[in-house]
C-alpha cells in the first residue's frame, strides 16, 4: 500500500479533483459535485465531526474499496453510495478512479439506525438528491448494504478515548488528563490509539478539529470564527493545522467550497 494522503480539492490542473458544482440548499445543507480523474492507488483517511457526509459514485473505470480491520471491502458495482456518520474514522481507497461524484454534507435529520457505523452500498443512480429528505430515502433504500469502519472492534480503551475527545474537541481537551481520567499512562492510551486508529490521538484531535471547518467554511463563515469554533484560539495554530491536514489555505479551500451559480 502506498503512503496515506488526505483527499483534497485541486484546481482544474491538478488532476486530482475538479469540484464542478456547489449549493447551498435552503436548510443548510451542502451540495457538491466533482469529477474523478485518479491514477494509481490513493488511500484516503476521512473523518467526520458533528456533519454527516453521503458520497454518490458513478464510476467509468477503476475501482474503490474500504479498508476495514484486516479486510478490503470493494465496491461490487460502479453506482455506489458511502455514508460517514458523525465522528467516525474511515479509510477508502481509489485505484485508477475515472468518474463522477456527488456530495452531500449536512448536520441533524439523520436516521437513528445510520449515525453509528459508515456503510458502502449499491444505487439504481446516482444524481444530485434536491434535498435532504431526499438523501435520507436513497440511505434506506441503499442495497448490499456493508459496513466499512477503520476497525470494526476497537478495544474499550481506545473507544472511551476517543468518545472524549469528540465530546471536547472544541475545548481544548488535554490528552495526558484524558488518560489520567481513564486510569492509565498517556504512554500506554497513546499506544493503544493508535494501534486501533492507525493515528495519534493528539493527530485524531488536531484533524477532528479540520473536519469540522469546511462546511462552515462553505456556509460563508469568516475564518476567525471558525478557527475559534473549532477549538483553536491561535489563528496560526489553525492555519499550521489545516495545512498539514489538506495540503490548502483555510482561504482556498473556502474559495472553492463556496457555493457558485
Amino acid at each position: 500500500m502506498t503512503a496515506k494522503r488526505e483527499v483534497k480539492v485541486e484546481p482544474d490542473d491538478g488532476g486530482l479533483v475538479v469540484r464542478r458544482r456547489t449549493e447551498l440548499l435552503s436548510d443548510g445543507t451542502y451540495l457538491f459535485e466533482d469529477t474523478l480523474a485518479i491514477d494509481g492507488p490513493l488511500s484516503a483517511t476521512v473523518i467526520t465531526c458533528e456533519a454527516w457526509l453521503v458520497e454518490l459514485y458513478e464510476l467509468k473505470s477503476g475501482d474503490l474499496a474500504f479498508l476495514s480491520g484486516n479486510e478490503s471491502i470493494a465496491a461490487s458495482t460502479h453506482k455506489l453510495g458511502v455514508l460517514y456518520p458523525p465522528f467516525t474514522i474511515t479509510q477508502p481507497r481509489f485505484t485508477n478512479v475515472q468518474g463522477h461524484l456527488v456530495g452531500i454534507a449536512a448536520t441533524g435529520s439523520l436516521l437513528e439506525e445510520f449515525k453509528s457505523t459508515p456503510i458502502l452500498f449499491d444505487l439504481a443512480i446516482a444524481k444530485a438528491p434536491p434535498s435532504v429528505v431526499e438523501i435520507l430515502e436513497i440511505l434506506r433504500r441503499g442495497i448490499n448494504r456493508r459496513a466499512v469502519p477503520l476497525n470494526p472492534r476497537p478495544s474499550l480503551l481506545a473507544l472511551r478515548t476517543k468518545r472524549l475527545i469528540d465530546e471536547t474537541y472544541r475545548a481544548h481537551p488535554v490528552i495526558a488528563r484524558i488518560a489520567q481520567r481513564l486510569g492509565v499512562t498517556h504512554e500506554h492510551l497513546s499506544r493503544q490509539f493508535k494501534c486501533d486508529f492507525r493515528l495519534s490521538p493528539s493527530a485524531y484531535l488536531h484533524k477532528l478539529r479540520v473536519a469540522d471547518a469546511p462546511l462552515r467554511l462553505a456556509r460563508g463563515e469568516e475564518i476567525v470564527n471558525v478557527s475559534q469554533e473549532v477549538g483553536y484560539n491561535d489563528l496560526s495554530r489553525f492555519y499550521k493545522h489545516f495545512r498539514n491536514v489538506t495540503d490548502s489555505s483555510p482561504g482556498a479551500c473556502k474559495k472553492i467550497l463556496r457555493p457558485r451559480h
